[in-house]
């Protein structure tokens, strides 16, 4: 990092009518350095980053002053920002999905931005984009790609290609990180930070994850309400916060394991549960078609579940955990007969669950329900809550009566942290953490055996997913409940999980009591994930 002062915002306000998105906040940036902008969700982080490039809704009022290199961005005119966006300063925002162009491709979205900025053939834009995709690492990934046919982490690369495709001093990085596994995390902030050491570049890290912030950051700024409550180099924040907001969002960090007393290293294998098995899966395989590349030669499926076997007993918490791409969501699918397998048996409460039909099959789905990442994608936005809610009713043999409905919904309403009246609301009008509670009491409100989760909380900041958690928690344990938890987020499956299956190219490499593998994993891959896991330095 040099000292030469790359940004200075001072007393920038954002403000939509009365409500203060952003107050006074002051910050700077030298030459490679990294900034975390680090709050919960509501806080102004992502407001801030937006009122920076000047990319908020029309409604919204902004002030202060946004100086970089001396000149100030609030005054410029909507065609000199359009200059200096993407080649002065660049932006990575949270889901890449929807910052790409579905239907354009990859090397044509990245050679867009160089052709904004610079006055040259079609071609020479190409090799630009062709060298901007290289230096982030998709040197084998073809320009005619389209972002559906990559994966969450090579989207994530091609979004940071067209951000630094022309080598801006400044980068803004919303979110980068979120929904990726750990492996792919470390990965793409080793390439941000690669790229800040070797181009001198700015960056700002929006995020909520205080351990990214440890391991990536100089220096962090806490927002709190939309405002910054405290500042300074990481070691220090972390190490000794000195507001109770900061100390707050470090002890939320900080999830405690679901066993308080770690097994010895040497211990071997735990015997399974005693309690009766409410979920039993047996060699499942899930396979899908690839495209065909000959008329005379049918190609191998992909084989994305491959023969995987594991149990969830009465009253325990099972996790399962692996990269993006290692086959859990399909395994759930499959378990949950969303999608049709190509070999092996579920059971569920002892009955056969992937061969049942009509009766049986709705009695038996009543028995296990499950909780999406993104419930506003699960949910009809033009549905009231109770309706939500009510909607597995139909799956019952006599359907409550409409009294009955909305009783069992207000009692479900209730056992999430809720309140009766929030059933006439919809969607839009609750926060993330209010639409996640909202989806576990649609999941508890048919009273089942087992409820799925998957990655039900990798999007939460960790304050919301800590209540979350606690929540999951002690429903667990007043309503006798069982859960699968799928996710790619080690500290969360150890902070929830009994017992953990580790899954790798569609196959279970590891599983044992939670503890024991975070311990002593025994298989390399387990080993990896548990090492790319960020870590906060210790107090």
């Amino acid at each position: 990092m040099n000292d030469a002062k790359l940004l200075e915002v001072i007393g920038l306000n954002v403000a939509f009518g009365a409500a203060h998105a952003v107050k006074n906040v002051s910050l700077e940036l030298c030459s490679g350095e990294i900034l975390g902008l680090v709050g919960a969700s509501g806080s102004g982080k992502t407001m801030t980053a937006l009122g920076i490039m000047r990319l908020l809704p029309q409604d919204a009022a902004l002030s202060g002053v946004v100086r970089m290199n001396g000149e100030d961005l609030i005054a410029k005119t909507e065609a000199q920002l359009q200059a200096i966006r993407g080649r002065d300063v660049g932006m990575v925002f949270q889901e890449p999905m929807s910052a790409l162009n579905p239907l354009m491709h990859i090397g044509g979205q990245v050679a867009e931005t160089v052709r904004l900025h610079r006055n040259v053939p079609r071609n020479e834009a190409h090799r630009a984009a062709r060298q901007a995709l290289d230096d982030v690492g998709l040197e084998q990934l073809g320009l005619d790609r389209l972002p559906y046919e990559l994966s969450g982490g090579q989207r994530q690369r091609v979004a940071i290609a067209m951000a630094v495709a022309m080598s801006p001093r400044l980068l803004i990085a919303d979110e980068p990180t979120t929904a990726l596994d750990v492996i792919t995390q470390a990965q793409i902030l080793l390439l941000l930070q690669h790229l800040v050491r070797t181009r001198n570049m700015g960056l700002i890290l929006v995020t909520h994850d205080l351990a990214v912030v440890a391991q990536l950051a100089d220096r962090a700024a806490v927002m709190c309400q939309g405002e910054i409550v405290e500042q300074g180099a990481v070691d220090d924040i972390l190490k000794r916060p000195r507001h109770a907001y900061t100390a707050a969002l470090l002890r939320a960090a900080r999830l405690e394991p679901k066993r308080a007393a770690p097994l010895p290293l040497d211990a071997a294998p735990a015997a399974p549960p005693s309690t009766p098995a409410v979920l039993e899966v047996r060699g499942i395989v899930r396979e899908y078609p690839r495209k065909r590349n000959s008329l005379w030669h049918s190609t191998p499926p992909l084989v994305a579940v491959d023969g995987v076997s594991l149990s969830v007993h009465a009253g325990e918490t099972v996790g399962l955990v692996g990269e993006s791409g290692s086959g859990k969501s399909s395994l759930l699918r499959a378990i949950l007969a969303l999608e049709k397998s190509q070999g092996g048996e579920v059971s569920l409460l002892g009955e056969s669950f992937l061969g049942a039909t009509g009766a049986t099959m709705s009695r038996l789905r009543r028995a296990i329900q499950a909780v999406f990442q993104d419930p506003y994608g699960s949910f009809d936005p033009k549905w009231t809550v109770q309706r939500l809610i009510g909607e597995p009713f139909f799956l019952l043999a006599a359907p409550p009566t409409a009294a009955e409905r909305r009783r069992r919904v207000a009692m479900a309403l209730e056992q999430v942290g809720l309140s009766a009246s929030d059933a006439q609301r919809l969607p839009r009008e609750f926060s993330g953490g209010e639409r996640q509670r909202i989806a576990i009491a649609r999941a508890l409100v048919t009273e089942p055996a087992v409820i799925a989760f998957d990655e039900a909380v990798s999007a939460l900041d960790v304050l919301i997913r800590e209540q979350v958690l606690s929540l999951l928690a002690e429903l667990a344990q007043r309503l006798k409940l069982s859960y699968l938890f799928v996710s790619h987020d080690l500290q969360v499956i150890r902070a929830i999980a009994d017992r953990i299956y580790v899954m790798q190219r569609g196959r279970i490499v590891e599983e044992g009591p939670a503890e024991a593998v975070f311990a002593s994993p025994r298989h390399a891959y387990t080993q990896s994930l548990i090492a790319a896991t960020p870590k906060l330095p210790v107090t």
